[in-house]
């Protein structure tokens, strides 16, 4: 387990867009400690099934982004970003190191690849001294996704 070099907890989009600028989430859990789980469903179904299942695990929707929009018949190379709402109000924000950019952990990426198939990844919880909540929160993250996918 690691320590994070700043935790915080926000609220504020602003701060989450810049840490999720130019796709980091999915940039970051396909390089370091990635977590993944294929889905039989398209990306937007997918997103869907996600968001519904939050709900039962304690979480909220914080904010969903999404890319490469295409139309339906065509869904390669999509993909959303959602990022959940801690029980604790606000989502989880943290750095690595003095020059590493902003993390949002509690973030999963659903992307399609060339062949139509659909993926979720998402960041491991590897991290230490988190509050109980948020630690519980990303530990569970695997948990909602796979109920989401059944």
């Amino acid at each position: 387990m690691k320590q994070p070099f700043r935790f915080w907890m926000t609220g504020c989009v602003a701060v989450v867009m810049s840490a999720l600028g130019g796709g980091r989430v999915a940039q970051a859990a396909s390089d370091r400690n990635a977590l993944s789980q294929s889905s039989r469903f398209r990306v937007l179904e997918t997103v869907q099934r996600i968001e519904a299942c939050a709900s039962r695990h304690g979480l909220s929707v914080f904010a969903r982004l999404e890319a490469n929009a295409r139309p339906q018949y065509d869904e390669r190379g999509e993909y959303a970003l959602i990022v959940f709402e801690s029980s604790d109000g606000g989502t989880p924000v943290l750095m690595e190191g003095p020059a590493s950019a902003p993390e949002v952990p509690l973030a999963v990426c659903v992307r399609s690849d060339a062949d139509g198939e659909t993926e979720v990844v998402f960041t491991g919880s590897d991290w230490d001294d988190l509050p109980p909540s948020v630690a519980r929160e990303l530990t569970e993250l695997p948990m909602l996704v796979a109920d989401a996918l059944q």
